[in-house]
């Protein structure tokens, strides 16, 4: 992607988030949970994938692609009338799998971190006089007299 092809697409980005928020009054899409992470266009400029991502289940998200395949026209001539380009691109939009994986992760490690909080409180509540474990599970060995 060179440079211009950026510019578009992050313009893309902002002028359909902008959209969502205040111009599109379809029931099935909340913009209070449904935000476009990112754009992918050609070099060409003449098709833009838009990554969606919704905050919610699956049904949730399928049914606010739908909607917005379906007001995909209506998206596009919005679109147009706030950026110049000679040709509009044809907008597709795609569920953003990357977003909901990065998600997913960070939940992973706030839960491992929890835990590890959790060890070291208990570990603490022992007292010093306790055999104290390492990360491993072990116990330290008892001192030569």
């Amino acid at each position: 992607m060179n440079r211009r092809t950026e510019r578009v697409a992050s313009r893309i980005r902002e002028i359909l988030g902008q959209v969502l928020l205040s111009k599109i009054a379809d029931p099935r899409i909340d913009p209070a949970r449904t935000s476009v992470t990112r754009v992918e266009m050609p070099d060409d400029l003449l098709t833009a994938k838009v990554y969606i991502s919704v905050i919610g289940d699956e049904g949730k998200q399928k049914l606010t692609l739908q909607a917005l395949r379906h007001a995909q026209g209506h998206l596009q001539e919005l679109m147009m009338r706030q950026i110049s380009l000679r040709n509009t691109p044809m907008l597709h939009f795609v569920p953003d799998k990357q977003f909901k994986k990065t998600l997913v992760t960070l939940q992973l490690i706030d839960q491992a971190m929890e835990e590890i909080r959790q060890k070291e409180q208990e570990t603490a509540a022992a007292g010093p006089g306790q055999p104290q474990e390492d990360a491993l599970g072990a116990s330290d060995p008892p001192a030569d007299e």
